[in-house]
């Protein structure tokens, strides 16, 4: 390829850019734009013009990989402070208000990002006229109301946030091995067209599911974590197990 021509309209900077980042263009491009620079005959003042604007270019580019990294790491020490809360298996006991307050943003996340992917829905059951609601559309948005709500009454240490965020742990947990039953023993129709319009979930993901919905209730069901929210243990058991058969019930005619 030739790039006289193309070289020909770009700037000083550009070419040294080119000249100076030989590892990343083709030979032949490089020596065309060190002869190109070359060819131009500039002064002093006009090289160290073309450096300095590279150097600022650089140090732009460096400013932005490092507020990215900042970013990526702040994101990674939230899902680790995460991780800490609802792993069962830790050396360290998280502080209470720290458990509150991540498990709480957490939640407030997951809401948000339901929200985010049920949006087109929403629109169209307020929006279209043939729109109908039932039963099923009630349970269906359920979880839009119950997960905010949830989330702000456990975030402000209220004692019915406990009771409903674990009324929806445990829902959201044995649903979620009800899902892994389900997939475990679902075969393929034998029609590739339809499969793969339609593919099934992964029975992975409906474990790591459970794993999430689990932990999640360990944390919260901790004695320091109860007291706060003055649950006894009788209260907590009661309310697992309650919300638990029911959920199993229902899940029983998919079976």
């Amino acid at each position: 390829m030739d790039f006289t021509e193309k070289f020909k309209t770009y700037t000083n900077t550009e070419l040294l850019r080119i000249i100076d980042n030989p590892d990343g263009y083709q030979p032949n491009a490089v020596e065309t734009a060190k002869t190109i620079f070359s060819d131009r005959h500039l002064t002093e003042e006009e090289i160290k013009i073309a450096k300095d604007e590279l150097e600022i270019e650089r140090q732009e580019k460096s400013n932005k990989e490092q507020k990215k990294r900042a970013v990526e790491d702040k994101f990674k020490n939230i899902g680790k402070s995460i991780l800490d809360n609802v792993n069962p298996i830790q050396n360290e006991t998280p502080t209470t208000e720290k458990t509150i307050k991540i498990i709480s943003l957490l939640f407030g996340g997951l809401f948000l990002f339901q929200l985010y992917k049920e949006f087109g829905m929403i629109s169209f059951m307020f929006t279209d006229s043939s729109a109908g609601w039932d039963f099923s559309m009630v349970l269906y948005f359920l979880p839009l109301v119950v997960v905010p709500t949830a989330t702000i009454l456990f975030y402000k240490k209220k004692k019915f946030g406990w009771l409903l965020l674990t009324m929806y742990l445990t829902y959201s947990a044995v649903s979620a091995i009800g899902l892994f039953i389900l997939t475990m023993n679902m075969e393929p129709s034998g029609i590739p067209a339809l499969d793969s319009i339609f593919p099934q979930t992964s029975p992975t993901t409906h474990f790591l599911t459970l794993l999430f919905f689990a932990g999640t209730i360990w944390a919260i069901s901790r004695e320091n974590i109860r007291t706060v929210y003055t649950i006894t243990k009788q209260t907590m058991i009661l309310t697992i197990s309650i919300t638990a058969l029911i959920v199993g019930l229902g899940l029983k005619t998919f079976f």
